[in-house]
């Protein structure tokens, strides 16, 4: 088994070029620089689509905030309304031109 080993040798079966073995460097590290720049922007697109949706959201979250608010307020302004709104809103025109009313200055002081 020895002797077969000894009759293979220690040269390579094949030779390549300098030139070749130069170009296969370059063309790696091409690809390398791709496979990064690549990489690269798909993680700026990533992190741009999540600040989008970060900002969507906020914008969203802010407008129901605003909605919920003004309709609160309106609750609280239909909620305040006493009788004598009630009874003034029941009124026509010509009913509260007939109305009697007094003026500040015929006020007596007490």
């Amino acid at each position: 088994m020895k002797d077969l080993l000894n009759d293979i040798g220690k040269k390579m079966p094949y030779s390549e070029s300098k030139e070749y073995l130069d170009g296969l460097i370059d063309r790696a590290t091409e690809q390398a620089i791709k496979q990064h720049v690549t990489a690269k922007s798909r993680r700026r697109w990533a992190v741009t689509a999540a600040s989008a949706a970060a900002v969507a959201l906020l914008v969203i979250s802010i407008g129901l905030t605003v909605m919920n608010n003004d309709s609160q307020r309106a609750a609280v302004t239909l909620q305040t309304e006493g009788p004598i709104d009630e009874f003034l809103g029941s009124l026509t025109d010509e009913e509260v031109a007939q109305l009697p009313y007094i003026e500040i200055e015929e006020i007596p002081e007490y």
